[in-house]
């Protein structure tokens, strides 16, 4: 095989591969896309909050007559390794209960979050000591608490610039993310909801290990399991007359502040500083992709048509085709090839050569 045919079937076998590899992304992004949409209708709206709790509203109001009942008990949850919280992370949290000091507070260190499911949850015990990273168990915990006992689960990295009180009256609370799904850093929830009980045991049927810690937390334990927990429960248990946006209902940018730009979010409940300690090396190579995916996308579908187009339209360098297979033709051909020339096999040559063959003298 010459050196020139070698580089062209690596050129089309590359040219292949880049193909099943643009559809393939394409089918999977396509599927995560619409199997984890969020309905519209899921979306909290500034206007169905009260706006009695206005910005600059801080102070405790005993009477909430005139407000809507509250489903989720005031208790805020955080977790941590220790007791000690670092100085930066431990300004952000007083903040959220300087605002809201009528709020019960508890702190989950890795001690207490084990005694605790060693207690009242024995039977996870197992696949919570199995965990691999330490934020997958970080992640776990604030199910299960907000299964045990309800309220609001706050990551450490995220301040408080309002009260919550008014997200209180919904059963379930999540916030939306980006680019698809929920997340897991600020969850509101009541006492033993149904939509927490089915979180908390599939954690056991979503434990696989994808080689990479970021894959691995996200669709084990993370915002990629907790987007697929909404998926299963909204279709499970859609809407009705009375509750068209069912019990799960989402946080959009406008009150959740992650991901909004100055002044895009003015109404949101919350400020956030972007800790994200667990992400090793691999998260900042999938975060480059979830950046410039699509724009790496659309050059690798450039760098595809302009070589298909290539391959199409570029001239034969030969005229005829084979006809003897390759053994027969080093033996009966000193040019290594035979071609078919007016249903006679003769040898092969370029274009623009003279053909020696009898058949000459007819032209």
């Amino acid at each position: 095989m010459s050196f020139f045919s070698l580089r062209r079937r690596t050129i089309y076998a590359l040219l292949f591969v880049l193909g099943l590899f643009l559809v393939g992304t394409v089918v999977v992004l396509s599927s995560i896309s619409y199997y984890l949409a969020i309905p519209d209708v899921s979306y909290v709206r500034e206007a169905e909050v009260d706006r009695h709790y206005d910005l600059s509203w801080n102070e405790t109001v005993n009477d909430t007559s005139r407000h809507k009942p509250e489903r989720i008990p005031r208790i805020i949850h955080q977790t941590w390794k220790s007791e000690t919280l670092p100085e930066r992370w431990q300004n952000v949290s007083d903040g959220c209960r300087q605002l809201m000091p009528d709020y019960e507070y508890m702190l989950w260190t890795d001690a207490s979050s084990r005694d605790f499911i060693a207690q009242e949850y024995p039977w996870f015990l197992e696949t919570f000591d199995a965990y691999p990273y330490p934020i997958q168990r970080a992640d776990a915990i604030r199910y299960f608490v907000l299964h045990h006992y309800g309220g609001v689960y706050i990551d450490l990295d995220i301040g408080c610039l309002r009260r919550v009180d008014p997200l209180l009256a919904y059963p379930v609370v999540l916030p939306r993310t980006i680019p698809v799904g929920v997340s897991n850093d600020l969850m509101f929830a009541e006492k033993a909801h149904p939509f927490m009980t089915q979180t908390i045991h599939n954690l056991v049927a979503f434990d696989h290990n994808w080689v990479l810690n970021y894959p691995t937390v996200m669709f084990s334990t993370g915002p990629m399991f907790l987007s697929a927990q909404f998926g299963l429960y909204t279709a499970n248990h859609p809407g009705t007359p009375q509750e068209p946006a069912g019990e799960v209902r989402i946080l959009p940018k406008s009150l959740y502040g992650k991901n909004a730009k100055p002044g895009e979010a003015p109404h949101s409940f919350f400020e956030h500083f972007y800790g994200s300690s667990w992400h090793a090396d691999d998260a900042a190579f999938i975060g480059f992709l979830g950046h410039w995916g699509k724009v790496l996308m659309w050059i690798g579908l450039v760098v595809l048509v302009i070589g298909v187009a290539f391959i199409a339209f570029k001239p034969s360098k030969y005229v005829g085709y084979d006809l003897l297979p390759r053994w027969m033709d080093r033996v009966n051909s000193p040019g290594g090839r035979w071609q078919v020339y007016r249903w006679k096999a003769v040898p092969m040559t370029p274009l623009g050569s003279p053909t020696r063959s009898s058949h000459s003298s007819d032209l």
